[in-house]
């Protein structure tokens, strides 16, 4: 009998899914296995809810995912752990593939025992600690998560002049803030700095407002245009998020994000309406928009990278859970194998953006953030024609 090989998608989707799955269905094939999907991630496994993916056609250049995806805590089920296993031992699945962000992750830690390999993904790009303290890109536990880099392409090309944005800003003169997601990290939104937004708010440095308002009135002064781009878990200065609602549904305790665009529009038009008129402060959130659609070129290729290689390691014997990181050297990407017992929990593997790559007092990337992210991302040219500064009658263009 073939050995039973079962892949599960968690969390938010990403435009990669399907790519991984229709490559450990072509791996697992080319090895003798048999590859079951579980519906809806940890829920479908909750339920014994399995499709043997065999003879299921796969289109790995569509977004979203085949399987369907939840998001399930283990540990706040009644008897999830129990129930896991007994399902997975039930239907004969002898490992597992999960790809999922730190939620769908973190049920892993629970399962320690079961043969898994564990792939991230999420437009966050927060899963992957740094290895030493100057954070030199070379040393990177997981240089990116898949999904990111199509996500990251997508803000670039929005907030930029050839592609986005800046010309409808420049041409009626208006603010325009953009909202990225990120509830705790944001990488999503430095990544738009290689589309050159003139301010980026990111959750990990909570905003001083004040000094926020004078660098909106300079910048507005001098270029009379402006692209904000302001992540969905930013802080005020005390410590409290732009916008939140409660979800009395989410057993992982997260909130609910979105609209700190709205509220950070709403709160400059009250405060600078005697500089400018109000009506030329708008924001633009593009939510689900960023981890919608097709894959880009790298998060394609890597994608089906990963599928591969989880199924060539769960052929060669593995015994329990690894994670599957991509490491740089010598300019060159590569997937490497940490095990689980590396790590006490997923919260070992937060990765949050420091001033190594970010300025907060600025609101800008690094020149070490540019470096990261270069190598991943198309970076938009910054065409000057729209930098025209001139006064007539007193009045800047």
């Amino acid at each position: 009998m073939k050995k039973r090989i079962g892949i599960l998608t968690g969390g938010g989707d990403v435009q990669v899914l399907n790519t991984v799955i229709a490559s450990a269905k072509k791996a697992s094939e080319r090895l003798g296995f048999k590859l079951f999907g579980s519906i809806k991630g940890w829920e479908g496994i909750l339920k014994g809810s399995f499709i043997d993916l065999t003879n299921l056609a796969i289109d790995p250049g569509i977004g979203g995912t085949v399987l369907k995806s939840s998001r399930i805590n283990i540990a706040k089920t009644k008897d999830g752990p129990e129930r896991i296993l007994n399902n997975l031992n039930q239907n004969k699945i002898e490992a597992l593939i999960v790809l999922g962000g730190e939620d769908t992750l973190s049920n892993a830690f629970i399962l320690k025992e079961f043969p898994s390999v564990l792939i991230s993904k999420t437009i966050d790009n927060d899963v992957g600690r740094f290895d030493n303290t100057d954070n030199h890109i070379n040393k990177i536990t997981n240089y990116f998560t898949l999904g990111f880099p199509t996500a990251a392409e997508k803000i670039v090309s929005l907030v930029s002049l050839k592609e986005g944005l800046r010309t409808t800003a420049y041409s009626h003169e208006r603010i325009l803030i953009v909202e990225s997601m990120g509830m705790h990290a944001g990488w999503l939104a430095l990544s738009s700095a290689l589309g050159h937004p003139d301010l980026i708010i990111i959750p990990e440095f909570p905003l001083n407002y004040e000094h926020f308002r004078e660098c909106v009135l300079s910048k507005y002064a001098s270029q009379g245009h402006l692209i904000i781009v302001v992540a969905e878990g930013a802080r005020w200065e005390d410590g409290s998020h732009f916008y939140t609602e409660i979800d009395e549904n989410e057993n992982f305790y997260h909130p609910r994000f979105g609209g700190s665009a709205q509220i950070l529009k709403n709160r400059l038009k009250n405060d600078i309406a005697n500089f400018l008129n109000p009506r030329n402060i708008n924001s633009v959130n593009p939510s689900y928009l960023y981890r919608s659609g097709a894959p880009n070129k790298i998060d394609h290729y890597w994608a089906q990278k990963f599928g591969e290689k989880a199924v060539e390691i769960l052929s060669a014997g593995l015994e329990k859970p690894t994670f599957l990181f991509i490491q740089r050297e010598n300019a060159a990407f590569y997937i490497k194998d940490f095990p689980l017992s590396n790590y006490g929990s997923i919260a070992d593997l937060h990765r949050f953006v420091g001033k190594y790559f970010y300025d907060p007092d600025e609101f800008k990337i690094t020149e070490n953030g540019k470096n990261y992210l270069r190598e991943i991302i198309r970076e938009i040219p910054l065409d000057r024609s729209y930098g025209i500064k001139k006064e007539i009658d007193n009045e800047i263009y």
